[in-house]
């Protein structure tokens, strides 16, 4: 069976604040505050690159040309961000 593909759900409003994105969904014209989530400077490189659909190897890769970070480190820390993420429905998995 192939890797999964991952792409940013539609329904979301993103603002940056200082070093972090804030992300709140929308229902309907009416934002939801009491589900803002917050990202770090790798959950919002990460939430950028899926506006189309990647596997989580395509992710990996973007992920080390841009950060200095070895790849067992940036492995773990996507699956880690991946998972919160889709939990929380930000990103979906195909």
């Amino acid at each position: 069976m192939g890797e999964h593909l991952y792409k940013k759900r539609q329904g979301f409003v993103e603002k940056v604040i200082g070093n972090e994105v804030v992300i709140v969904p929308l229902v309907g014209a009416v934002a939801q505050m009491e589900k803002v989530f917050s990202l770090n400077e790798l959950g919002s490189f990460i939430c950028n690159k899926l506006n189309n659909e990647m596997t989580k190897e395509q992710i990996l890769d973007v992920i080390l040309q841009e950060f200095d970070v070895d790849r067992t480190t940036a492995d773990k820390d996507l699956e880690q961000f991946l998972e919160n993420a889709v939990k929380s429905g930000i990103i979906e998995q195909l």
